[in-house]
């Protein structure tokens, strides 16, 4: 018993260590499955138990209930029950309570039967002092043809109070043990006896004083009888023409008015016994579940029961005394300590209110957010702007948003969500952060000196038409190419030194524009793709160490894109112009020096021939 009560404890400690992880009902673990928390508090279980029986008995000696025993057998005690066996079942109705729900109380009504065999150890033997029909005393001889049995059929109906136990560790399996006191209401048990006696008799004759005249019977105690005590024994049967046999001269006696007979069965060798007294044991009850839902479930274990039981043996109780009569040897039964063990096989069924910790009208297992109220169509969860996200995808949760910018505003519709947008209400490129530029010169319309008209940065937007570098509203000749030193007019060319195509094209400080003197650079690879058919030109842009990898990455592509875009301008056909940025990839100066990075911002023309 206390193996199989030390067994269950580890059990639940292991199976509840195993299926519990850092937990709370406010943040629930999202699983595959419904954890116990978010199970219906209230279960109905039925069980249907079968196993083995096994009765300690306790008997109690009635010779007492004899009138002045000469000598027993056996009598009233070492009684055996074998063969025992229990079938049955119960249902419960239990309430789990607390955050996690795994533990609760449970109470119902549990029916059994119960079987065995009670049998004394040898056969039954007393002689007693007795009195017949006349009324003379007399020595009964009392004797069963066996050891008495009887089978015994028991009705055991109680009342289970029992703590309960669940832990529910997947989709389909969980643990589950019920742990409590069975209060007994009723323990009667249907007997059959296989019982059958031999009734003798004794008598010794008291003589008048004198000697001759018989006066009276008197009770013969000696162990053996007197010499000239009347024998109406199988022993003391003579036979005769009258009594051929030893059946016809008990039979004859008992026609008579002797209580005398052999082989007698009682009149009524079946019957039942009640216990007087209630009981209170105790039950473990350990199960494995299968869930066919979060509503039902069949349960699969073992149960042990205890049950000890106390009767008040009358003092008048005898087994039998006159012929035909018969009293179940239960009667003689003081206490009866029962225990059973076996399998147990149920269901479960959960029902009740889901739990619903926010109160928003979605059970905490299909919330997703089941600590805060929410709305049913976004499965409890809230959307506090009302734009369709909920909040806890929402990065403006009180401003309305669209999903694209995860709830985040986009007012100009240019595609930057406002709060990257540095012009959130007129719309513009990303390049840019969401500002305009109307001329298309890469010079955003703000900082732009000329709007309507493309020019670059050096200019502050303004055009240079004639290239010379001096901008047209500065440029005398702005048709013609000067020097700025001639305020823009020309003078007599100087000598050039031969350029080389791979000469870097360089970039201001985060500046796509290309710078005047790099037009040179340009001009020979037109002059060079246009002489050769099958030669075509890559052109590598890079940047300085400083910003973001990301943003560098976009500046290099677009620089790249400048001097493309450039040669194109020239005449330089699509197909013959590759280009790729490189970020601030291949440096050839030091990004630590001001110097070093100028030289980084670059783009690098290759020529390359087809085959």
């Amino acid at each position: 018993m206390k193996k199989l009560f030390f067994l269950f404890i580890a059990a639940s400690g292991a199976l509840s260590a195993f299926a519990q992880a850092p937990d709370s009902p406010e943040m629930p673990r999202r699983k595959s499955f419904t954890h116990d928390s978010l199970l219906k508090r209230w279960v109905v279980d039925i069980n249907g138990l079968a196993g083995m029986l096994t009765q300690d008995l306790t008997t109690k000696s009635t010779l007492a209930n004899y009138n002045n025993v000469i000598s027993s057998s056996d009598y009233g005690g070492n009684l055996k029950f074998t063969n025992g066996y229990t079938y049955g079942g119960d249902v419960q109705l239990g309430f789990f309570w607390g955050r996690k729900r795994h533990f609760g109380i449970g109470t119902g009504f549990m029916y059994l039967v119960q079987t065995g065999d009670v049998a004394m150890s040898n056969p039954l033997h007393i002689e007693y002092q007795a009195t017949d029909y006349q009324g003379n005393t007399y020595r009964q001889v009392l004797t069963s043809n066996q050891p008495i049995k009887e089978s015994i059929k028991t009705t055991n109906l109680n009342i289970p109070l029992f703590l309960k136990y669940k832990v529910r560790f997947s989709k389909r399996f969980g643990f589950t043990a019920d742990l409590g006191a069975l209060f007994n209401v009723q323990e009667k048990s249907r007997y059959s006896s296989n019982a059958s006696f031999d009734y003798e008799a004794i008598y010794q004759y008291a003589l008048k004083s004198d000697g001759k005249t018989v006066d009276h019977t008197v009770y013969d105690n000696g162990v053996t009888p007197a010499a000239g005590d009347v024998l109406y024994t199988k022993a003391g049967y003579v036979a005769s023409p009258v009594y051929p046999t030893v059946q016809s001269y008990f039979s004859k006696l008992a026609g008579q008015g002797y209580n005398v007979g052999l082989g007698i069965t009682p009149n009524k060798n079946s019957g039942s016994v009640s216990y007087k007294t209630g009981s209170v044991g105790f039950m473990v009850q350990p199960s494995i579940n299968y869930f066919f839902s979060d509503n039902c479930a069949l349960n699969l274990g073992g149960f042990y029961m205890y049950q000890p039981f106390t009767n008040e043996v009358k003092s008048t109780y005898q087994t039998t005394g006159k012929v035909g009569d018969y009293s179940s040897v239960l009667n003689s039964v003081s206490k009866s300590n029962n225990q059973s063990y076996g399998v147990n096989l149920g269901v479960r069924i959960f029902f009740g209110k889901p739990r619903d910790t926010d109160h928003d009208g979605v059970p905490d297992k299909s919330d997703k957010c089941p600590t805060v109220f929410g709305l049913m169509q976004f499965m409890g969860c809230p959307d506090s702007d009302g734009d369709g996200i909920v909040d806890g995808d929402d990065s403006c949760v009180s401003v309305p948003g669209i999903l694209k910018f995860h709830g985040c505003p986009d007012s100009d519709n240019d595609g930057i969500m406002d709060k990257d947008d540095a012009c959130p209400y007129q719309a513009g490129p990303a390049q840019f952060n969401g500002c305009p530029d109307r001329d298309g010169d890469g010079i955003i319309d703000k900082d732009d000196a000329c709007p309507d008209k493309a020019g670059p940065a050096q200019f502050k937007g303004c055009p240079d038409t004639d290239n010379d570098g001096v901008p047209d509203t500065e440029d005398q000749c702005p048709l013609v190419a000067g020097p700025v030193s001639n305020h823009g007019c020309p003078v007599p060319p100087p000598v050039v030194e031969p350029v080389k195509l791979s000469t870097p094209i360089l970039f201001e400080l985060n500046k796509t524009v290309i710078r005047t003197e790099s037009y040179p650079i340009l001009d020979e690879a037109v002059r060079r793709l246009k002489d050769d058919a099958d030669a075509y030109v890559i052109v590598d842009g890079y940047t300085d160490a400083t910003g973001k990898l990301n943003a560098n990455q976009k500046l290099s592509n677009n620089r790249a894109k400048a001097v493309k875009e450039e040669l194109l301008r020239r005449g330089v056909p699509a197909n013959k112009i590759k280009m790729m940025g490189h970020g601030p990839k291949n440096p050839v100066g030091d990004n630590n020096t001001p110097e070093g990075r100028a030289r980084n911002r670059r783009a690098v023309m290759h020529l390359n021939m087809v085959g």
